[in-house]
């Protein structure tokens, strides 16, 4: 599942995961990929931080879903959104005063972060490592 408000971007990287031999299924609303997680099975999310709609940062981007998520994995329910490996994706953090903000995301339940622009080689082996170690 990928989060992302560029969709330009999103179809990018999602023929770069198809041609790798995953499925995926793109979203630019958190509250939907949050809807969609639980109805489907999926074994990642990559998800941007800042959604933009309408010339405004949408209240349901990328740390807001990754803080959800995290909330079900530390209430130990039985949801499967609670076991998703996150990556994090931004290109915020490459801009004066942002840089932080990949750490954010990293203490509110990410298992990975990338800045935007990064090599799909990079990703590729973050996904790698993290369904490794995800799975059984």
């Amino acid at each position: 599942m990928i989060l992302e408000d560029d969709m330009d971007f999103a179809e990018m990287l999602k023929m770069d995961l198809v041609h790798h031999g995953y499925e995926v299924d793109v979203t630019d609303s958190g509250n939907e990929a949050f809807e969609l997680l639980s109805q489907q099975d999926y074994d990642l999310l990559i998800a941007d931080i800042y959604i933009w709609k309408d010339g405004q940062v949408a209240r349901d981007g990328g740390l807001l879903l990754t803080g959800r998520l995290q909330n079900i994995r530390v209430s130990n329910e039985k949801d499967r959104r609670g076991s998703l490996p996150i990556i994090v994706i931004s290109g915020a953090a490459r801009r004066p005063g942002q840089h932080h903000i990949l750490d954010v995301a990293k203490s509110l339940g990410a298992d990975a972060v990338l800045a935007k622009p990064f090599a799909p080689e990079d990703l590729h082996n973050m996904i790698d490592r993290l369904l490794a170690s995800y799975r059984p």
